[in-house]
């Protein structure tokens, strides 16, 4: 079985995904631990966003273990969700060689049974059992990230020039003012009526 949950940031995807994961036995992949992680790289490196030596990437050993994320052994979860590295993030997922890159390193992570989360995975992964949209109000998304509406904005900014678009069979679902818990109940409630 595979479960993807696509939406802007905000929207609860990878929090969700983790609970469903847990409660469903699922292998969980977060899109946003790779490109976040990648950006990471390039900030600390002082690597020209224009001349990316797209080579070097390929060798960066990134694993998420729990709730934290290593970079070649490092601990680098505190540094993912940054504001600048969020925009960064964002903006280096539209370039096809690093998306190649992330596409890859999931795609060899899947198993029979896989949640995956990130504002592309419908499209990238369309053949999934079920695809969700997770959506939340801009005042909602604020309070979950912990930002200004000009910081929500830039990241938009960046995620609406990529892949984030609802697919055919899609099932959209407000997160605005649900517990984790809710929203999980309502997708394994979603599932079971499919079976």
């Amino acid at each position: 079985m595979l479960i993807t949950l696509d939406g802007l940031s905000g929207t609860g995807k990878s929090s969700v995904a983790l609970e469903l994961a847990s409660r469903l036995n699922l292998t969980s992949i977060s899109s946003g631990d790779y490109f976040r992680s990648i950006a990471y790289f390039i900030r600390k490196n002082n690597i020209d966003e224009d001349s990316i030596d797209y080579s070097k990437l390929n060798d960066l050993k990134i694993k998420r273990v729990g709730s934290k994320v290593y970079l070649n052994n490092e601990d680098i979860t505190s540094f993912l969700k940054t504001p600048d590295n969020n925009v960064l993030s964002a903006k280096i997922a539209n370039i096809k060689e690093i998306q190649d890159i992330v596409d890859k390193i999931e795609r060899d992570m899947m198993t029979e049974r896989t949640i995956i989360d990130g504002r592309d995975v419908n499209v990238r992964f369309s053949n999934a059992d079920y695809s969700f949209y997770l959506t939340a109000s801009e005042d909602e998304r604020m309070k979950r990230m912990h930002s200004t509406k000009e910081e929500v904005a830039s990241r938009d900014k960046w995620d609406l020039l990529g892949n984030i678009r609802k697919g055919n069979k899609l099932i959209e679902i407000n997160t605005d003012n649900k517990t984790i818990d809710e929203i999980v109940e309502e997708i394994i409630n979603i599932i079971g009526e499919n079976k």
